[in-house]
Formats: structure tokens, C-alpha cells, sequence
């Protein structure tokens, strides 16, 4: 993949301040282990040793010691980071840093946004868990002959089934999750194929405590297609019954009225497994179903307060999730 156009070349900005709890580095959900010196907060940004992320990122590193300058080569490009610089080439192109790279132990710490955006990776900061999740840049297609360039409106929903149980009790903030695509028997949704998966993270989990429900939310980080493309994919959860998807020609749209918002999961209900809904901005909205569960008014709640669960998706369940941009993707051309 170039990296035309994905270079902000910024550090990683997080809200957290420095902790005694380790950082940890994950790429494609593998952990990155540093042997000696570990990922370290400087001035609100990450900061990580260089060979270890990239080698993760099946790049190769040499260290010139005379220059002090770290480079690496990947997938044709070349990168190149003097210790104690603002400024870094990739592809003989001066970029700007607004950390420079640092020398501790006897190893290069750099920014982690330049590493992996300079490999046209993604990053996102997990506060809770403190953990950088790096993904890497979208593979090209691996056949060798024609495909087609597909693209997804913003608004459009997908709809995915739960892979694994996940619930507001056992769950914990950072756990990995992923789901099939629903392509309700037929070949295809808007031209992804089956076994399309979304993989993505619990965002925010918390476990019935008295009257109060469970609370769980989920993120969504990127799509993986079933010949090995990755593709990042921003979306939000949304619930698929008729008050907030409508059918457009077999293209499922969110309605206007239905909420753009980080939408959540709250535990309410009785029987086998809790009911859910889902909620935003504290309030349950009255116009979401998720698969077979049924939505609550707040006020249900402040009723019969006895009813409060916790959260519990099984294995199977289904859910939308609503782009909120417009998101391409190849397949191979029809014959």
C-alpha cells in the first residue's frame, strides 16, 4: 500500500497520564514483546523501541551508528530517523515530527504513530487497558487477475452475527471480539462477500451492581475479508429493526431518525439470558431491537427496578453496524 495521504505524522496523543502500569503493543491483535526496554509515555506520547514494532511489521532494520540514524525498508519504501530529530525521510520525502526519536538503554525509542503510519498502519490508543493497537495497512488482493473496486455509502448498515459470547459480567474493556457477515443466504451484501468478518473490541463494560444494569459497548476496528484483505472500518453500532434500518433494494440504510450515537448495550429483562437494549446519552431508546431483544423505556426501569441484569450477547446475535464513512473495498472481477 503507498502512503500517500496517511502520513500525519503525529504521536500518539492519549488523555491518561503516565501510570506504573506497562504499556503494551499489540499488531494485528499479536502482542509485541520487547525483551529489554518497554514502551514508555513521554510528554503524553508513546513512545517504543524501533526494532521491535517494525520487525513485528515484517520490516528490516539496520542501526548506523555513526549517523545515529535508524532505517528500514518495507514493501519497497524507505524510511529513515536520525536520534534526536524532528524530522524523518520516508521515500526521500522530509516529513515533520513533533517528537523526535530518543536513545534509552542503548535502544531507539520513536514515536509510535510515525512507525506505524510510515508503514501506512493504523493506531488506536486503549486507555483502559493501556494498550496500542496497531493494524496493519490494507493487503493488496491476493489473485492475480482482475478485481473490482467496491464502495459502501455512509449510512449504509452491515449486518453481522456474534461469534463469541460476550456479556457485561465476563467481559473485560480491551477483549477482542469478531463477527460473520449476514448475508441472509444470498451471494453477497452490496458486493462483500460471505465469511466477511468484522473484528472488533469491548469499548466500555460494566457489571449489574444492585438495581443498576449492566452497561457494555462495543468498537469496531476493521473488516477482514475471507481471501486475507484488511480493511479499517469506521462504523457505529446500530440496531436492525424496522424503526432504525430501512430496506433500499436489498441495501440496508439507517434511518434519519434513527441516533448517530456511540450506542450501548444496557442488561434489562428476565428469562433465559438477559433482554437488552440499547441506550445513549443515559437514555434507552424506545426505537431499537437487537436480533429477539426487545427495547425498554427508561422509565420500565425506574418501575421495576428488580428486573436490572447484565448484559449478555450470545454466540449468534445479531447487530448493524452503521458506517460513518464511505468505505471501499476490492473483489476479484466477474468473468
Amino acid at each position: 500500500m503507498h502512503l500517500k495521504g496517511i502520513l500525519a505524522l503525529v504521536a500518539v496523543s492519549v488523555a491518561c497520564a503516565a501510570s506504573a502500569q506497562s504499556i503494551r503493543a499489540t499488531v494485528d491483535g499479536n502482542l509485541v514483546h520487547f525483551p529489554d526496554v518497554q514502551p514508555v509515555m513521554v510528554n503524553g506520547r508513546v513512545m517504543v523501541p524501533v526494532r521491535g514494532v517494525f520487525e513485528h511489521m515484517n520490516a528490516n532494520v539496520t542501526w548506523d551508528s555513526y549517523n545515529q540514524t535508524v532505517n528500514a525498508t518495507h514493501a519497497g519504501h524507505v524510511i529513515s530517523l536520525k536520534v534526536n530529530s524532528y524530522t524523518a525521510t520516508v521515500d526521500g520525502r522530509l516529513v515533520n515530527l513533533d517528537s523526535p526519536a530518543t536513545m534509552r538503554s542503548g535502544r531507539v525509542l520513536v514515536p509510535l504513530r510515525f512507525i506505524s503510519e510510515s508503514l501506512g498502519a493504523g493506531v488506536e490508543w486503549l486507555e483502559a487497558s493501556r494498550t496500542v493497537e496497531i493494524t496493519s495497512a490494507v493487503t493488496a488482493p491476493p489473485y492475480g487477475g482482475n478485481y473490482t473496486t467496491m464502495r459502501m455509502d455512509t449510512g449504509t448498515v452491515i449486518p453481522f452475527r456474534l461469534n463469541q459470547r460476550l456479556s457485561s459480567s465476563e467481559s473485560s474493556a480491551g477483549d477482542r471480539f469478531t463477527a460473520s457477515l449476514d448475508t441472509s443466504g444470498l451471494s453477497n451484501y452490496q458486493g462483500l462477500p460471505p465469511g466477511a468478518l468484522l473484528e472488533g473490541h469491548v469499548d466500555v463494560v460494566r457489571a449489574k451492581t444492585g438495581t443498576t444494569p449492566g452497561v457494555l459497548g462495543l468498537k469496531f476496528d476493521r473488516i477482514r475479508l475471507p481471501d486475507g484483505q484488511v480493511y479499517t472500518a469506521y462504523g457505529t453500532l446500530i440496531g436492525l429493526d424496522k424503526d432504525s434500518v430501512e430496506n433500499d433494494n436489498g441495501r440496508l440504510v439507517a434511518k434519519n431518525s434513527a441516533k448517530d450515537n456511540n450506542l450501548k448495550y444496557v442488561g434489562y429483562g428476565a428469562g433465559a439470558g438477559a433482554l437488552v437494549a440499547i441506550i445513549t446519552d443515559g437514555n434507552i431508546l424506545t426505537n431499537s431491537l437487537i436480533g429477539g431483544a426487545l427495547g425498554y423505556l427508561f422509565g420500565e426501569i425506574q418501575k421495576d427496578p428488580s428486573k436490572a441484569n447484565n448484559v449478555v450477547l450470545d454466540a449468534g446475535s445479531k447487530f448493524g453496524m452503521r458506517l460513518t464513512s464511505d468505505f471501499t473495498f476490492k473483489v476479484p472481477a466477474s468473468p
